[in-house]
């Protein structure tokens, strides 16, 4: 039989149906995957301009707090502060008087990199229960796009130790060291330019600043010297600084660095020079009501023998000559109104604030004086143990003067250095009428005219007219009681004054600093000025003099 195979017939237009079936289906997908992304970028683009401007909210909120945080501060301190516990009364009224703010808190201020932005500011409360720190209480609140924000804060405006105490020497003025005779271990610094002569040896960095008010560029001239870290090892007394390495490592495999072992405060083995500086406000010492408060809180006392010779203040002049016996035992700040006259052993850590001249007799030494090994294996447990160290801050409303100025010979060295043309008028505080600094006034402010061995409106005890740079004792007794100016051959504090330093030494050391307005220490053998680390590092535990702080935020919270 024969089987014959029968051919299909075309599938093409099945085959056509389910294309079309899967096309849609796929377009469908497609479509469906389309709006999802359409929708979340939506979303997300909605999210994202939310977040920005709620990020922009909060950035507006803060530049509202920031400029009326700034613009307090430079209110208070160009045109309210006097330097003074009672100025900061100021403060207390600016809840209820925001127009003390200049030009007015800001209300529906903008910015121009935020166009759709607005922002506002209030002064909530201040702490009244204190006169210094004040405590500010400021709301910032902001808005972009119908976003807004919010920022609370509590400013601190306080006092600090002032900067001007991280130098062995700080001058307010031109600053000179004219000798080779002259010895720094420490950086020094000037409110102005900064002159060498002779090659002294400065074992630090020095600082020059511009000053219109002197006229002064921040020019560094001249020529001085200084040690390598092994020659100031070897060299330099344990009363120095340290160095920067504190140690040299034990590299017995070679590998390690000088730089692993730092000391922030101590010589690096170089003297950089640092030209055209911006300067450094003094902490100008005003009606001393500050210090008196700090000095009642604090319990501050001078004692000697058993006895309490000052409890916090101590009103007129005093005489204070420390023996082995029986050293000045100085514990915190105290103010005295009048002059002090010091020399002798001194034990204890606290500073001495005096509303006219302070007056070194003879040599000023610590009982317990800090010590500085080079190398220094362990800097940690040399800075605990001198951390309960003597310490002497002395700090006058006037002069620190050195010597015996009854002798004819202080003054004929001194004399030229103590008036015009070399010092110049400044101005000064209005408190400083009450000790004859004011000679005249210039635009309402008071100035004084530079010259220190003028007559100051005061006078002595029996009557004969005091020139500024003399005490308030009659010159039989301040001779009685000073040494000759080159017998005085060490003095540990840490020094400043409003206006001069001066006197006349011999071979002179100073292990502290000096800070001053003018400076007028003549000498005949030598000057070496180690500077006390203690004064940078521990400054406000040491009581040293402050100067207005900037604002610091105590307390932040965003809503």
């Amino acid at each position: 039989m024969k089987i014959q195979a029968k051919k299909s017939g075309p599938v093409f237009g099945n085959e056509k149906g389910v294309a079309i079936i899967i096309f849609f289906l796929v377009m469908m997908v497609f479509t469906i995957l389309f709006v999802s992304f359409m929708s979340r970028s939506i979303r997300e683009n909605r999210a994202t301009s939310a977040n920005k401007d709620l990020f922009q909210a909060y950035l507006l909120a803060e530049a509202g707090l920031d400029e009326v945080k700034r613009g307090l501060f430079e209110e208070f301190r160009d045109n309210q502060y006097d330097y003074t516990t009672d100025s900061f009364s100021w403060f207390d009224d600016l809840p209820a008087n925001p127009g003390n703010y200049p030009g007015g808190l800001p209300s529906g201020a903008t910015l121009a990199a935020v166009p759709n932005g607005t922002y506002s500011v209030q002064i909530t409360e201040v702490d009244t229960s204190v006169m210094v720190p004040k405590d500010v209480r400021i709301y910032s609140t902001a808005q972009v796009n119908n976003i807004t924000k919010s920022i609370t804060a509590v400013v601190r405006y306080d006092m600090s130790p002032s900067k001007v105490f991280d130098f062995s020497y700080f001058i307010n003025n031109y600053g000179w060291f004219w000798g080779g005779g002259i010895t720094s271990q420490g950086d020094i610094r000037s409110n102005g330019n900064f002159s060498f002569n002779g090659s002294p040896e400065v074992n630090g960095d020095v600082y020059a600043s511009v000053n219109p008010e002197i006229g002064a560029a921040g020019t560094i001239t001249g020529n001085n010297n200084n040690l390598t870290i092994a020659q100031y090892r070897s060299q330099a007394d344990t009363t120095a600084r340290p160095t920067n390495p504190a140690a040299d490592p034990q590299d017995i495999d070679g590998d390690l660095e000088l730089e692993e072992f730092p000391y922030e405060n101590g010589y690096d083995g170089n003297c950089d020079e640092f030209p055209a500086q911006q300067l450094l406000d003094m902490p100008y010492l005003g009606d001393l009501s500050y210090y008196r408060s700090l000095a009642a809180s604090e319990n501050g006392t001078i004692k000697q023998g058993g006895a309490t010779l000052v409890n916090s203040e101590h009103a007129g002049n005093i005489v204070l000559i420390g023996t082995d016996a029986d050293p000045i035992e100085i514990d915190g700040p105290v103010v005295i109104t009048g002059d002090v006259l010091i020399k002798g052993k001194v034990t204890g850590q606290g500073t001495i604030y005096s509303g006219r001249n302070t007056h070194i007799l003879g040599d000023i030494e610590y009982v317990n004086a800090p010590a500085w090994p080079k190398p220094d294996t362990d800097p940690t447990a040399t800075d605990a143990l001198n951390a309960a160290k003597d310490f002497l801050g002395i700090a006058a409303k006037g002069n620190i003067v050195v010597g015996d100025y009854t002798q004819v010979s202080w003054l004929v060295t001194t004399e030229d250095y103590l008036k015009p043309p070399f010092t110049q008028a400044y101005e000064v505080d209005p408190t400083d009428n009450g000790i004859g600094y004011v000679s005249y006034y210039s635009g309402g402010d008071p100035y004084f005219d530079g010259d220190y061995t003028a007559d100051d409106g005061g006078t002595k005890a029996g009557g004969a007219n005091r020139k500024y740079y003399e005490s308030s004792y009659d010159d039989a007794y301040f001779t009685s009681v000073s040494e000759l100016s080159n017998q005085i051959n060490r003095v540990d504090a840490v020094m400043y004054t409003n206006h001069a330093f001066t006197g006349k030494v011999g071979n002179f050391t100073v292990n502290g600093s000096i800070v001053s307005r003018d400076e007028a220490l003549v000498y005949s053998g030598s000057i070496t000025m180690n500077y006390d680390v203690r004064a940078k590092d521990k400054g406000e535990e040491l009581y040293l003099p402050r100067a207005l702080a900037l604002p610091h935020v105590q307390y932040l919270k965003r809503d």
